[in-house]
């Protein structure tokens, strides 16, 4: 397994005519280093789970960096994908994880790792809270880092599935 990631992070994410079922059907579209996209209707968390090589795509390929996501190659690239889920299971005797959807939006922002996938949370929040969660991924963005997700889009910049 050789995968030919440049020794930078993650600058760029292509998804050339992804089709994902009946949710996703024939998306093309590239994110670059220092951007934010939010993703607008039915099939978002389809779309991301499969971004970060959790579901197959049916159809056309997703490139990160260059390079083609595949089943082989998914676990290596996570490494550089920070994902907040938008249900969090936490198996049990495991108290330590945190649930709060803040709370794991600032620890994936505090990871590192320049490209960020946040689903929504699976129940609503407060406006004081959503406004956290956009300062986070706004300073996230200011960092360079590249950020996908299913919140509000926090400028014009969106996916309409």
């Amino acid at each position: 397994m050789n995968y030919l990631l440049p020794l930078h992070l993650i600058m760029m994410l292509e998804l050339h005519n992804v089709t994902i079922g009946e949710l996703v059907n024939g998306l093309s579209v590239t994110l670059d280093e220092g951007q934010i996209v939010g993703i607008q209707g039915r099939g978002k968390t389809t779309l991301l789970k499969a971004v970060v090589g959790l579901i197959p795509i049916d159809g056309g390929h997703i490139c990160i960096d260059g390079e083609v996501l595949t089943p082989d190659s998914a676990p290596y690239f996570r490494r550089y994908i920070s994902y907040v889920p938008q249900r969090l299971s936490v198996p049990e005797g495991y108290d330590k994880v945190p649930t709060d959807y803040v709370e794991l939006v600032r620890r994936a922002v505090d990871s590192g790792k320049q490209f960020l996938v946040i689903d929504e949370p699976a129940e609503p929040l407060s406006d004081e809270r959503q406004l956290a969660v956009g300062h986070l991924l706004v300073n996230a963005v200011q960092q360079g880092r590249t950020v996908l997700t299913v919140m509000n889009p926090l400028n014009d910049n969106y996916i309409r599935l």
